[in-house]
């Protein structure tokens, strides 16, 4: 259903619009598809966090995911249902396991922050088969955003988050994306 509209939309851009190059109208599709794909993930999360009653959780673990993984990448499913079933199964701990987990020792969340920070530096942004980094320098900005984003996140964490379960919340997230920019044997995923 997402595909068809998408493909009615770009079918609408192309008969309206100067745009008829095969190219464009393919990456206008894909962007289409995904804005509406993370658009639907996004309001099935929101009604299900909201009816087990960790929506706040839940906001700030995403908060905090989408503006590292935008720059750093990470897994991609390859349908709609299974990158929610996937979404899912990383932010019920984020969300509902955090608020659980008693304060660790400071040093675990400073080894966690040193080990996250060298990761993202050695291995973000994460390759995607659908849109390949092509230039040298967009990596370079790609990787710096995400190393911004992630240090930036680990200070508000490590200094200004008192409440335990919103800093677990925040570290699980951070970790879990983290994981994902590992390398992974072939037929992991």
């Amino acid at each position: 259903m997402i595909n068809k509209l998408a493909c009615k939309i770009t079918y609408y851009i192309e008969n309206n619009s100067d745009i008829k190059s095969i190219s464009d109208l393919e990456k206008i599709t894909y962007s289409l598809q995904a804005i509406f794909n993370e658009l639907f993930k996004t309001v099935i999360l929101i009604a299900i966090f909201f009816i087990i009653g960790k929506l706040d959780y839940f906001l700030f673990s995403m908060m905090i995911l989408f503006s590292i993984r935008i720059f750093a990448g990470g897994y991609h499913c390859s349908t709609t249902i299974s990158c929610l079933f996937f979404s899912i199964l990383f932010f019920l701990p984020t969300s509902l396991l955090s608020g659980f987990l008693p304060k660790l020792n400071m040093v675990f969340y400073y080894v966690i922050a040193l080990l996250s920070i060298l990761v993202i530096l050695f291995r973000s942004p994460y390759p995607n088969k659908k849109r390949p980094i092509k230039s040298k320098k967009r990596r370079q900005i790609l990787k710096f955003l995400s190393i911004f984003f992630t240090i930036s996140w680990l200070c508000i964490l490590l200094l200004y988050i008192k409440d335990i379960s919103y800093l677990n919340c925040g570290f699980s997230t951070i970790l879990l994306e983290v994981s994902q920019l590992i390398p992974k044997k072939k037929g992991v995923f």
